[in-house]
């Protein structure tokens, strides 16, 4: 056959320039493809070189319908997978933010308890408060932080909120642990006191829902406290109701504010064994109850199971320091009183079984208790209301509290916060109250501690 006479073409480019390697094989000057020439019809085939080699060889054992098949699965499939990872990025969005726009809240409750404000019952609460806003949301403008405050116990309506402490100025001024807070309502001198980290004393005022700082007002005139607080707490209710206080030269004083009087230590220690005869007059006479345990084995533990009432008459100064630890708990009765101002101590109840009692509420005429009639973990919380002498008025079984607060009496209703047992975990923080003459109770606001707030 005769030779057939072609130009020599760069198959990629179409460019005739190109220099030979040998004697078959070309290079492009255009583009740098090589090539070569059969003997035949001088067919161009292109030499093509990779840089890598693959470390698969999937690719070329599969036919072209089986790729095709195998891109048709995936592409549903990547479409699945999209629509999914958007959804659970929206979804932990809503949850972290509350939904669009909005800015979750969480509460961590360090102190909360029932007042009367204007013949209502309140809830004062401080709380640790966290804002939170979701991804892609502009910051909020509020504020981390400690925060103080009321609100209603019937509806939950905030009355007042301020911020005590902001997150970050907390970090600065050290205080890294406001779980040492402690609330306490002094009797004699009609007046609640906050005190936040053993460093700051705020009086609480129902009546007007101010919250004041009085941790400089408080020591005003008192040479020995001039230097500042470096601690404060309460001292314990069998000595009097006041404070142990050291300034920052590291001295001890007792403050009872009913009197305005601050004792040196020595001072104190002598003042609270005084004889009522030497009280200089102002003698007061009190009655109370005190509930004391009696543990049925070893398994019953600081739960005790055995529980009696006991109705104290004591002599004491008003506004001074007292000492009232008259109970002996190892014999379980009241005996030595080394002031003398035990008048009387007189069981109102035999030992019944009880676990885990406690007062809730007491006055001149009554007292309500709290406690679980059995060890049982489901067992229910039963609240009793007893008169002056220990009788039983009426009997209420509710499902099971984990705790209870400290009562606030206004009317004819005991108001108190309690947090109720589930099998899950545990409800929120609710107010409660009991009608005294019935015990009918009733459910009051909630104290959510996850919630959502608009971001504005």
């Amino acid at each position: 056959m005769a030779t057939k006479l072609k130009a020599v073409k760069c198959p990629q480019c179409g460019s005739e320039k190109h220099e030979q390697i040998d004697k078959k094989r070309y290079r492009c000057l255009n583009c740098g493809t090589e090539f070569f020439l059969d003997d035949d019809d001088i067919n161009i085939n292109v030499n093509h070189h990779y840089d890598f080699q693959s470390s698969s060889t999937f690719g070329s054992d599969l036919g072209v319908g089986m790729k095709l098949g195998i891109v048709a699965l995936l592409i549903p499939l990547a479409v699945v997978f999209i629509f999914v990872f958007f959804l659970f990025q929206t979804g932990e969005s809503s949850v972290a933010s509350g939904g669009k726009d909005s800015v979750s809240v969480r509460e961590t409750f360090e102190e909360m308890i029932p007042m009367i404000h204007d013949g209502k019952a309140c809830v004062f609460y401080m709380t640790d408060r966290d804002y939170t806003v979701g991804f892609g949301q502009d910051e909020s403008k509020y504020v981390n932080g400690y925060y103080l405050g009321f609100r209603d116990a019937t509806t939950g309506k905030v009355l007042v909120d301020q911020l005590f402490m902001s997150e970050e100025d907390a970090r600065d001024e050290s205080v890294s642990s406001i779980s040492n807070t402690s609330i306490s309502y002094l009797q004699q001198a009609h007046r609640w006191f906050l005190i936040i980290g053993k460093r700051y004393v705020f009086e609480i005022e129902p009546k007007s829902l101010a919250i004041k700082d009085v941790s400089k007002s408080l020591f005003k005139g008192k040479q020995a406290m001039s230097t500042g607080i470096s601690s404060i707490t309460f001292i314990d209710s069998d000595y009097g109701e006041g404070f142990e206080v050291h300034n920052n030269l590291a001295e001890t004083y007792y403050y009872f504010p009913a009197s305005n009087r601050l004792y040196s230590e020595e001072a104190f220690k002598f003042a609270k064994r005084l004889p009522p005869s030497e009280l200089n007059g102002e003698v007061r006479d009190t009655a109370y109850w005190e509930m004391h345990k009696k543990n049925i084995s070893e398994e019953t533990s600081s739960a005790g199971g055995l529980l009696r009432l006991w109705k104290v008459h004591a002599k004491y100064h008003l506004g001074d320091p007292q000492d009232f630890s008259f109970y002996n708990w190892i014999s379980q009765t009241f005996s030595y009183d080394p002031g003398n101002r035990l008048v009387s101590a007189t069981p109102v109840t035999n030992w019944f079984i009880g676990f885990n009692g406690g007062v809730v509420y007491q006055d001149a005429q009554r007292l309500l208790i709290a406690f679980y009639p059995s060890m049982a973990p489901d067992a229910n919380s039963v609240f009793q209301m007893r008169d002056k002498e220990g009788n039983v008025l009426w009997t209420q079984a509710l499902r099971r509290f984990s705790n209870v607060s400290v009562g606030a009496c206004y009317g004819n209703k005991i108001w108190f916060l309690g947090q109720r047992s589930r099998r899950s975990g545990y409800d929120d923080i609710h107010s409660y109250s009991f009608d005294i003459n019935t015990g009918k109770w009733a459910q009051g606001a909630q104290m959510s501690q996850e919630y959502s707030i608009k971001n504005e």
